[in-house]
Order: C-alpha cells, then structure tokens, then sequence
C-alpha cells in the first residue's frame, strides 16, 4: 500500500470514530431527569420498603406507643370538686436483674372528701420536677374502698419503661424536689351514681 494510501484510510478511520453516530453510541446523552412526582414516588417506595424490615417495624411500634402513651396524660388541671384528695406518698426504685425487670413501687394515701362511699376510681398520679417537666405517671388502682371522710393507703407496682429515660430520675431525685398531681377522671360511688372530671355535679 502506498504511504498517501494508508494516510488516506487512518484519515478514513479517525473521521468515522467522531462521526455523530458514533459518538452517540460511545457517550450518550444523560437520561432526562426525573420529574418531582417521580422523585416522591421513588423516595416513598424505598421508605415502605425500609418500613417493613423487622426490626425497623417493631421499633416504630414502639416509639408510637409511647408517643400515644405521652399524648393521653392528663393535663394538670387542679381539680378543686373532686371527691378524692392526695394526702401522702412514698416512693422506691425495684431493680431487677434485666433493665425490662425494674419496678416503680409506690404507696399513696387518698382521702375521700365527699359525703358518700366510694368502691371505684379511674385516676392518674403524675410526678413532676419543680419546673413541671413529667418524670412519670401512674394508673391508680382502680378497685379500692374509700369510706366516706377517711383515708386509704394503697399502692403496688409499675413497669419502669426502658422508652422513657427520665423515668430513671424518680430513683436518684430528692423527693422534696417531685411534686406529685391527683388527676381523677372519673369516681363511683356506692350507690352507683358517679362523677366524672369536668362536669357540673
């Protein structure tokens, strides 16, 4: 082959490699971008899918059990008509072998101020700090006597939630420091009649 020849034919081959069709094939151009519809649709899918690993499941169980938990306490209104009035309580720390064993055991003394027999309570005790921020609640027991104008020492156990930290403060607080809150909703009396928190009586 002839020099001018085989100059001609890498010519040749150099022109045909950045022909337009070629460079198409060798760069494409980028896809187009996505809409912001498809962007949220994609993005939503990956979270469900992220939703339904096991573990990531229970743990949003959990935290929305305890934020519901949160929601539904009570407010501490004073109620100045209630027929139930806290007169003392005391409080200890139960640890067990596992953090999920840990107890709150508490005692309180209720007085029944009305002029009639009470056989049950729907009621809270809330304990806060000096600046109102909730330590923990509990759940009176439900089914316990007050004779009319005495008092009633009652008390138990409750779980200690592993969710909610600041649980822990009811261990280590000077209980000067806790300010405990009587938050009845709702009393029977032995007659049968009732009262409920937030109506005229």
């Amino acid at each position: 082959m002839k020099p001018g020849s085989l100059s001609l034919s890498i010519a040749a081959l150099i022109g045909l490699l950045f022909a337009p069709g070629i460079l198409l094939a060798e760069d494409p151009s980028p896809a187009p971008t996505p809409s912001l519809e498809e962007r949220v649709s994609d993005l939503e899918q990956r979270i469900q899918s992220i939703e339904h690993i096991p573990v990531v499941a229970f743990a949003l169980k959990l935290r929305g059990s305890t934020e519901q938990n949160a929601a539904t306490t009570p407010a501490t209104t004073p109620q100045s008509d209630s027929p139930l009035e806290l007169v003392g309580w005391d409080y200890r720390f139960k640890e067990g072998q596992q953090s999920y064993e840990n107890r709150h055991v508490f005692n309180y003394v209720l007085k029944n101020v009305s002029e009639k027999p009470i056989k049950l309570i729907h009621g809270t005790l809330l304990f806060t700090d000096l600046l109102g921020e909730k330590i923990v609640a509990i759940k009176l027991n439900p089914d316990v006597a007050y004779p009319s104008g005495q008092t009633v020492s009652t008390g138990g156990e409750w779980d200690v939630s592993p969710l909610n930290p600041s649980e822990r403060r009811m261990a280590t607080m000077n209980h000067n420091d806790i300010k405990a809150t009587l938050l009845i909703q709702g009393v029977a009396f032995d007659d049968n009649t009732t009262w409920t928190a937030g109506k005229q009586h």
